[in-house]
């Protein structure tokens, strides 16, 4: 009871009013953002063939896929054969969710710290120094992962696309090579929430770059460059040969 009264009577709302406090929030918020605009996609492509084995139909086929995009394994019986995408963005899809996701509990935990422990934070060199570090490679995780998954969106776009992904060639579905007029695409997928994930990635990034100098103002190395110089002549007062 001693203890939990301890943490209640160290609580401090008022961290929310410094950069690092608000900051983040915002940062916890977007993380969210990021993974979860990702992690909820899913659509479809929709193409038809026309005289399959020679029958004089008309046959449609739909392809769904969705998070982690191993466009490999989504494959139809098409025409008596089964195709399959090409290619897909699944290690590139799961390293930008696990940033977000580290990211999302970093910032939990940081939080929890300004919070509860901000005395503790403040007093504690290496704690203040370690928030500093671990910023910075999530920072550099944000920008990787982003950059990453950027490649990742553009090749599920075009691995999906029947034509530029080539699945209409003479090796994959024979009668759309024979007929180009046989195969028609009816429908792409819908991509909106993989370049609204991809806008908060980059987002994420900035916030995080803006992020690290505030951090880096409660460092000692920058509080030993920010103290002023003693002026020659003068004795500090912390100086043991001071009378």
């Amino acid at each position: 009871m001693e203890a939990a009264g301890q943490v209640s009577s160290a609580f401090n709302i008022g961290v929310f009013k410094e950069p690092r406090g608000f900051i983040k929030i915002l940062e916890f918020v977007l993380s969210i953002f990021a993974f979860a605009t990702t992690t909820s996609h899913d659509t479809s492509t929709t193409f038809t063939v026309l005289n399959c084995d020679s029958d004089n139909k008309t046959h449609k086929y739909v392809y769904e896929y969705g998070y982690p995009y191993d466009l490999e394994s989504v494959c139809k019986d098409v025409c008596g054969k089964q195709v399959c995408f090409l290619s897909g963005s699944k290690s590139s899809a799961e390293f930008y969710v696990f940033v977000g996701v580290i990211v999302f509990l970093y910032c939990l935990g940081a939080l929890v710290l300004y919070i509860f422990f901000d005395d503790f934070y403040r007093r504690n060199t290496r704690v203040i120094i370690a928030d500093f570090v671990i910023s910075i490679v999530l920072t550099l995780l944000w920008i990787i992962g982003s950059s990453a998954w950027a490649s990742g969106v553009s090749d599920v776009k075009m691995y999906t696309d029947p034509v530029d992904g080539g699945l209409f060639t003479k090796e994959r579905i024979p009668e759309c090579a024979a007929d180009t007029k046989a195969c028609t695409v009816d429908s792409l997928g819908n991509f909106a929430s993989l370049n609204v994930s991809l806008i908060f990635g980059f987002l994420n990034f900035l916030v995080w770059v803006g992020n690290l100098w505030f951090l880096y103002k409660e460092t000692p190395w920058f509080k030993v460059q920010a103290k002023p110089p003693t002026e020659p002549g003068t004795v500090s007062d912390n100086d043991p040969q001071k009378v």
